[in-house]
């Protein structure tokens, strides 16, 4: 199994704390009488994800991927997804059913083109496990996987500080070992904190 490679995520760290320090506001304390403190506002973190899944005769998958992201700009927001799939087929007789189990992590960018209407890019890195096939037998492998999404979607608030999206991405480093298949389609959830 090769290892993955975890400079993205150290970059989406980093580039999370920067952001972070550069948001934070001065504010005087000296004279208390010439203007009101003002006060915190809305934190820029937030979480989301999405869960989803597909069943037929044979069998199904389930998704489910939890996100935390940063407001870095009116516009412009960077977050960190972990992914994990399960699937379990039955292939028929002799190998019966199989279950497997693919993880990983990725990065992300959003920016807001025009009232919700946004642009996305995200590279994600997956551990998946693949079946191969030996006459009667069957071999499960694990293949590290890249990702490239490209694409964009619409964004809708929902309540105080909830919201909805839907997105349209393409994979434009589609592999054999990938588990989506172009477009992907992703409807998702989030609250700002």
């Amino acid at each position: 199994m090769k290892h993955t490679n975890l400079k993205p995520v150290a970059l989406l760290i980093i580039l999370l704390a920067i952001g972070y320090s550069l948001s934070a506001q001065y504010q005087n304390l000296g004279d208390v009488n010439r203007a009101p403190a003002k006060t915190k506002g809305p934190s820029p973190w937030f979480l989301g994800g999405m869960i989803g899944g597909g069943f037929s005769s044979y069998g199904g998958t389930f998704t489910i991927s939890p996100l935390v992201g940063y407001q870095v700009s009116e516009k412009f927001q960077v977050g960190s997804r972990l992914t994990y799939i399960y699937s379990n087929y039955d292939y028929g007789t002799p190998i019966g059913r199989q279950s497997f189990n693919d993880y990983g992590a990725s990065i992300l960018g959003r920016y807001d083109l025009f009232r919700g209407v946004f642009g996305q890019v995200e590279y994600e890195i997956l551990n998946v496990q693949y079946p191969s096939y030996y006459g009667t037998s069957m071999e499960v492998t694990n293949h590290t996987v890249s990702s490239l999404f490209l694409g964009g979607g619409f964004m809708q608030s929902v309540g105080g500080r909830g919201f909805t999206t839907i997105a349209v991405l393409f994979n434009v480093l589609e592999s054999e070992y990938s588990p989506y298949s172009n477009p992907l389609i992703r409807i998702g959830f989030g609250v700002g904190l």
